[in-house]
């Protein structure tokens, strides 16, 4: 079970890290988004941005550190999605 802390950025890659910036960005605006209607949208881009990078790099010692600041920030989104957007409530089982 994930902390409130999981919901925070990935540790080592601050604000100011210049390495992967394009796909934190998109992180970070779903986890200072407040409207409920938005966050849907923020989470899909967010998803979107993470996934493309993590097909762009390559699982390898070079891209260590962001490899698992993307695991760690799919972590939090799936986090996100299950207690703020409620993905999975109702579900049936078969």
């Amino acid at each position: 079970m994930c902390s409130d802390r999981s919901l925070s950025p990935p540790s080592g890659a601050g604000p100011l890290e210049p390495r992967f910036p394009t796909w934190r960005l998109a992180y970070e605006a779903v986890l200072s988004e407040t409207d409920h209607n938005a966050l849907f949208t923020r989470v899909e881009a967010a998803e979107a941005a993470i996934l493309t990078r993590r097909g762009d790099i390559e699982r390898n010692e070079a891209h260590h550190a962001e490899w698992k600041a993307l695991e760690e920030a799919l972590a939090n989104l799936a986090v996100v999605k299950r207690d703020k957007l409620k993905y999975g409530a109702g579900s049936m089982a078969l």
